[in-house]
């Protein structure tokens, strides 16, 4: 669902800012310290519920004791304020219960430092990317997820006691065989057009292959993994296999992608990635996420800068973008340009 406007109050830098935005593309223009990647944490707030940035909860303006993000979307009005520990959410003008329900009310997909090398990051980077693409495109995969994350949590803190019967293997078997085969599925889905996508660029190599190891021993039922890792697991005090140990590998030529690719090579195949979950919602008909990207052009040369506005420009999509310099706004693309300094809104051009 697309802002249609968006007021942002006391968020990092940002006093107060107001901007109109464009249905496609909204290019946020401005040196470092500007304010660029402060609305983007902000609209990622609203959607959300929490800052994209680790170890940091409270994002209020230095000397505020409190913020608030509001959007302006078709038919419907969105705020969030947090003061301290508490947090309101509203809904057109109703409470929320939960933040889980923003996930629906304002999808959205985010690039940004954290995660724009998960290609060669962490195996939990590239479950939370995958795990991103599944939740929109299988609705109950979610539930999934929540009771399998409960089970395992329950079944964490049985290990860590000293007594009692072992009761919440079941639940984590059921649901974690659950999510494998939807991870599964979702990726033989998704394959295909990130080859695709990924092909199109010029800078790519032929021989792009994905691969999803479930988090247990291949060719073993994960019960038959929990009984083989019992004692260990009680010595530990966690579960060691499972979805939550999951890894989705990327090979050029099957070479592992991080030792065949530069830094650019890497983040366009991210981009390639992220841009094929999008795809896949969309020949779904599914509702399509408002994407934000934290400094576009970072290590783009400007023939991937170009092949990146054109996959997205299909999609079209909502688009956020933070750039430092006008300069590296492909000269293709349309919209607004909101130059930004201090964290405040200095001009506001449409093309």
């Amino acid at each position: 669902m697309p802002l249609e406007a968006l007021h942002i109050q006391s968020v990092r830098c940002i006093e107060t800012l107001e901007l109109k935005t464009d249905h496609q593309w909204n290019w946020l223009i401005g040196a470092n310290g500007a304010g660029k990647s402060s609305v983007l944490e902000a609209i990622h707030l609203l959607g959300t519920g929490q800052t994209w940035r680790h170890g940091f909860r409270h994002v209020q303006r230095e000397g505020d004791d409190a913020y608030l993000v509001s959007a302006q979307l078709p038919d419907h009005f969105l705020a969030l304020r947090r003061r301290g520990e508490e947090r309101e959410i509203r809904y057109d003008g109703e409470p929320l219960a939960s933040a889980w329900l923003l996930l629906d009310i304002l999808p959205l997909q985010s690039l940004h430092d954290d995660n724009s090398h998960f290609v060669s990051g962490t195996a939990e980077d590239r479950r939370r990317v995958l795990d991103w693409g599944i939740y929109y495109a299988d609705r109950y995969y979610g539930t999934v997820f929540r009771q399998y994350r409960r089970a395992l949590q329950q079944r964490n803190a049985w290990l860590k006691s000293d007594h009692g019967r072992q009761p919440w293997d079941d639940g984590v078997i059921v649901a974690g065989e659950d999510i494998q085969q939807r991870r599964q599925a979702h990726l033989a889905a998704v394959q295909p057009e990130v080859v695709t996508l990924w092909e199109r660029w010029s800078g790519s190599l032929t021989g792009l292959s994905l691969h999803l190891h479930s988090g247990w021993k291949e060719g073993m039922a994960l019960g038959d993994c929990l009984l083989r890792d019992h004692e260990q697991d009680r010595e530990a005090g966690y579960t060691h296999s499972g979805p939550h140990r999951a890894n989705l590998a990327f090979r050029i030529r099957s070479k592992p992608a991080p030792d065949i690719l530069s830094r650019g090579q890497l983040r366009v195949l991210g981009l390639a990635y992220r841009l094929a979950q999008v795809k896949i919602l969309k020949r779904a008909g599914l509702p399509l996420p408002t994407i934000l990207i934290d400094d576009f052009a970072a290590e783009l040369d400007a023939s991937a800068r170009d092949w990146w506005v054109n996959e997205l420009d299909l999609l079209g999509v909502q688009i956020f973008a933070a750039v430092t310099s006008a300069r590296q706004i492909p000269a293709t693309v349309g919209g607004s340009h909101f130059c930004l300094a201090a964290g405040q809104l200095e001009k506001e051009t449409a093309s």
